[in-house]
């Protein structure tokens, strides 16, 4: 017999040192009282009497794609119609204050590109990859379109020190394997946005690229939704080099307003689809 889901939610990582980890404010709002063991995870899945999975990923687009594949794949796992919600923290650009939330429209793969030694050739020394003919995943506008909704009713927590209160936004989820951070690569990545057409990006991440391709090979694609919130810049605000800025003190500071402002937003969403 398998566990049938009506909402299955993917954070990255549960034990990264120095962060918290992206599962605990779904144990702590939820009763997961079952467990199963699914082969192809590397944790098991643990689940609610409401239909509510949990399971973390891992971190990247490799084990992104593994973990989804395993669970479409299982017969443990019974997915039909359920809610795939990827919720985490991201990088984002500048204008965009701490602990703000992006709701995904479209999911770029900023590793699918094709990239030249610096030249003078060209300003970006970057190009779409020609053996691939890949486009922007385009997430279920009606699915956006209630999320959105429903995110009007979450409470945001401002971070300490902040400039701006945090908000809840709609467009493009940059994703890459490649962990950047700096002004001349936010550069490439936003040629890169603009080329395919979804410019601004609003969120980085490493995971949500390679769990819409395992949704989409199965046929759940038009039931996923990415909620991201940003936890850091993704480029040095001052004179200090990109290394500085990334090796700082204060870099991990919104960690924890960013996890909390994604959960509280998917957790509307989740809320809305379980008995």
């Amino acid at each position: 017999m398998s566990v049938t889901l009506r909402a299955l939610v993917l954070p990255a990582f549960d034990d990264l040192d120095g962060v918290p980890s992206e599962a605990d404010p779904w144990r702590r709002g939820y009763e997961f009282g079952g467990a199963v063991d699914v082969s192809g995870l590397s944790a098991p899945l643990r689940y609610t009497d409401r239909g509510l999975g949990l399971v973390p990923t891992g971190i990247g687009k490799t084990a992104a794609a593994a973990t989804t594949a395993a669970l479409c794949a299982s017969d443990v796992v019974d997915l039909a119609g359920a809610l795939v919600c990827s919720v985490g923290v991201a990088g984002g650009p500048p204008d965009l204050p701490i602990g703000s939330v992006v709701i995904a429209d479209r999911l770029l793969d900023w590793d699918d590109k094709c990239r030249f030694d610096p030249d003078g050739e060209a300003s970006v020394p970057i190009a779409p990859d020609p053996y691939t003919d890949r486009e922007a995943f385009e997430f279920d506008p009606e699915l956006v379109s209630r999320a959105e909704s429903l995110a009007e009713g979450a409470t945001l927590r401002e971070p300490d020190d902040i400039d701006a209160p945090p908000e809840v936004v709609t467009g493009t989820n940059l994703c890459g394997d490649e962990l950047w951070h700096g002004r001349r690569l936010a550069e490439e990545a936003s040629w890169l946005a603009a080329e395919y057409g979804c410019d601004p990006y609003l969120a980085t991440e490493m995971e949500d690229a390679g769990t819409a391709t395992a949704l989409a090979r199965f046929g759940h694609a038009d039931r996923y939704l990415s909620v991201r919130g940003v936890s850091n810049h993704d480029r040095q605000s001052g004179r200090e080099s990109a290394r500085e800025s990334f090796f700082s003190s204060g870099f991990e500071a919104g960690f924890e307003a960013g996890l909390e402002n994604a959960v509280a937003v998917a957790r509307a969403v989740v809320d809305d689809r379980l008995p």
